[in-house]
């Protein structure tokens, strides 16, 4: 509605109505996610508006643009100036002091009109305020436009509104048509001035308003007009800029008051993209305008749609693609942790870390619901089961429909079923059987063993990190091997019934430096990996066992734990500044590691951790890498990197092969009593042996 007067002589403006385009709200999310924080910024912004509206109110808008450090000049598109301040609470949205803000947003219009940047720049008198607060995890924003000017109306109407072209003639308008369109810059097509002279027209800049309405003893202007872009589409109520516009006049010019004074209300409407029209709708007007007070009093606060001063509400949740908005949500709740907590946490980095998960069993339905709630974005199973009857209880990606009609197989279910919690996830499922020492291959499995070789190597060519969570001891081998082989960060987590191990294999590389045991700390590069506390290679532990052997047996609770803690240690390690060449703490004093975090900002990065659940302990003991290891060996990397697939054939079909190549044999032979190595083996690693069937 026009502003309301009681005098008919008074001019009536019509306000500026708000639109904000949804992508706004998009921007502004990001914007407080990223830059804001808790921080109560107030960000320089864009809107935009035209005196092109063919019908409607005259509306101000601003959309993802607006945050741009220039304005995006689109189409018959004028640029307006503003402020927004986004506050962190509903409350204190509420019940911030609205005038006071305002009177600050004025002074600074004012400071630009009597410092000369507004005629410079006369873009800076379309100014407006957006107060905001937005509720980030129901996407529900409360807003509030401020369209400043001036209280008072500061001019009178001497003579009504006429269409232009009962005002000048043809050769007027099209000669002020062609002059028009010349003025490139966009700042200056919302406010300038205009001299006839027979029929052409000359456009003069804002900045020279003083030199045409500043002589004293001028009063003839009837060729003269003072000229604003007016955003109104149809009657004769001047639009919101002009008000502001008079106020520049009569500081700059005190001498107009009293005059008469001509004004252009300049409505186009396209031809073409280079071409306007002006005679359909714009209009003239003469006014006289009136003296300015000296403390000048601001206005602007939008009314709401019912008509009343208040702020608006919207709800954009069902304008965003549910995808989107489930990805925003995730990245919330990390965001939310670096703000106040952790600062200095890189989160891109654990994104956008590609994860290899070998085994799609309990320990791989852990970790991945736990690489999700880091955000991590690409994850790949590989597994060769199906879904049992059993699974589904113990393993948190499967259901009973899974598990019906033989079972899906356990990679694809698994990749399936993330998807289904997060859409955004890049998630794969792989069947495959591993190549495992112990499991001969014969002519006839060499093309299909052969095959899965190579695809396991693709795989952890394409990955970042490995995690090695299967049901056998022999079938982490091939995997720790090609992860040492082609350093990569490789993570081990095992269980026992009411017992777990958590590691991570060292960063390996053959730099010739000797380990140094008498150390208290064991670099990246020196720890040892999953079977470096082995004294014999991996063999087939699924023959000759009973039932309960051959599965899994543990208590419920131990492979959510264990699933937890190697997620974590990833992330620890990925947040260390060494990475994977990050330091392990080797000495334990009384049971508990130091309190030594070694630069990393979520704390101690250990090599491994070891849980008790009858005594609820957990240690964390550091080892280093065995010269005579297995898996990971110099012996061993390098006989791989000569001979390839061929190495891995010798592997797979001679049990003594990876003993004889590391020099275990000849170990076992020097040894003078057999009863040491018995014991290592059966005692020992008892624990091991209870996680040598993880899933």
């Amino acid at each position: 509605m026009a502003d309301e007067s009681s005098d008919e002589s008074s001019l009536k403006y019509q306000p500026f109505a708000s639109h904000v385009d949804p992508s706004f709200w998009h921007k502004l999310s990001q914007v407080k996610l990223d830059f804001d924080k808790l921080n109560e910024n107030v960000h320089q912004i864009w809107g935009s508006y035209s005196n092109a509206n063919a019908v409607g109110s005259p509306s101000l808008s601003v959309d993802c643009t607006s945050y741009n450090s220039k304005f995006e000049e689109l189409r018959h598109q004028l640029p307006a100036c503003g402020q927004q301040l986004n506050l962190n609470t509903v409350e204190s949205f509420k019940a911030c002091d609205k005038s006071s803000l305002l009177e600050k947003q004025g002074d600074l219009l004012w400071q630009d009109i009597i410092s000369g940047a507004a005629l410079k720049n006369p873009t800076l008198l379309t100014r407006f305020f957006l107060l905001t607060f937005g509720d980030l995890k129901k996407y529900n924003f409360y807003y509030w436009f401020a369209f400043l000017a001036p209280s008072t109306s500061n001019a009178e109407i001497v003579k009504k509104p006429e269409l232009v072209h009962s005002s000048f003639s043809f050769e007027q308008i099209e000669s002020f048509q062609n002059e028009y369109c010349e003025v490139k810059d966009v700042n200056q097509r919302a406010y300038f001035i205009v001299k006839f002279s027979e029929n052409k027209a000359k456009i003069i800049p804002l900045s020279e308003i003083a030199s045409v309405y500043g002589m004293a003893d001028e009063t003839d202007w009837s060729n003269t007009y003072l000229v604003y872009a007016d955003p109104c589409s149809q009657g004769h109520h001047p639009g919101w800029p002009l008000r502001t516009l008079l106020c520049v006049l009569t500081h700059y010019c005190p001498q107009v008051v009293g005059k008469d004074i001509q004004v252009l209300s300049l409505r186009t409407l396209s031809t073409s993209p280079f071409v306007v029209s002006v005679k359909e709708r714009s209009f003239v007007m003469t006014v006289r305008p009136l003296p300015v007070s000296e403390s000048i009093k601001w206005i602007g606060w939008e009314r709401n749609n019912r008509g009343k001063f208040g702020p608006r509400f919207v709800d954009v949740s069902n304008d965003m693609d549910p995808k989107k908005r489930a990805e925003n949500a995730v990245h919330l709740n990390l965001k939310l942790m670096k703000w106040r907590l952790l600062p200095n946490m890189d989160l891109d980095v654990i994104q956008q870390t590609r994860c290899l998960l070998m085994g799609a069993g309990t320990l791989g339905c852990t970790v991945a619901r736990i690489l999700l709630g880091w955000g991590v974005q690409n994850i790949t199973f590989v597994d060769n089961g199906v879904v049992s009857y059993s699974n589904p209880v113990r393993q948190s990606l499967f259901t009973f429909e899974d598990s019906v009609n033989g079972g899906q197989p356990k990679a694809e279910a698994a990749a399936k079923a993330l998807k289904l919690i997060s859409p955004c996830v890049n998630s794969t499922g792989i069947q495959l059987n591993i190549p495992m020492p112990g499991h001969p291959v014969g002519n006839a499995l060499l093309k299909e063993t052969k095959e899965a070789f190579d695809t396991l190597e693709k795989l952890v060519d394409e990955h970042d990190v490995i995690f090695l969570l299967t049901d056998s001891r022999e079938s982490r081998w091939l995997p720790t091997l090609l992860a040492g082989a082609k350093n990569k960060l490789a993570f081990n987590a095992a269980l026992g019934f009411d017992s777990y191990l958590v590691m991570r294999h060292g960063i390996f590389c053959d730099d010739g430096s000797t380990p140094d045991f008498a150390v208290d700390r064991i670099p990246g590069k020196h720890l040892g990996c999953y079977f470096c506390n082995d004294v014999t290679a991996p063999g087939n532990s699924m023959a000759d066992r009973t039932l309960d052997q051959q599965c899994t047996v543990t208590r419920p609770g131990v492979s959510a734990i264990a699933g937890a803690l190697v997620v974590e240690l990833m992330v620890s390690v990925l947040q260390h500044p060494l990475r994977g060449d990050a330091s392990a703490l080797l000495h334990v004093t009384n049971g508990k590691e130091t309190n030594d975090v070694d630069g990393c900002l979520l704390g101690s990065v250990p090599h491994s951790i070891r849980g008790f659940l009858p005594s609820w302990d957990q240690i964390t003991p550091a080892t280093h890498r065995f010269a005579n290891c297995i898996a990971c060996s110099q012996k061993v990397l390098d006989e791989y990197s000569a001979r390839g697939f061929d190495f891995i054939c010798d592997v797979l079909n001679s049990a003594v092969y990876l003993e004889d190549l590391t020099g275990l044999t000849s170990m076992h032979k020097e040894t003078e009593s057999a009863d040491v190595w018995e014991f290592s083996d059966s005692e020992g690693e008892e624990d091991d042996e209870k996680a040598s069937s993880p899933e």
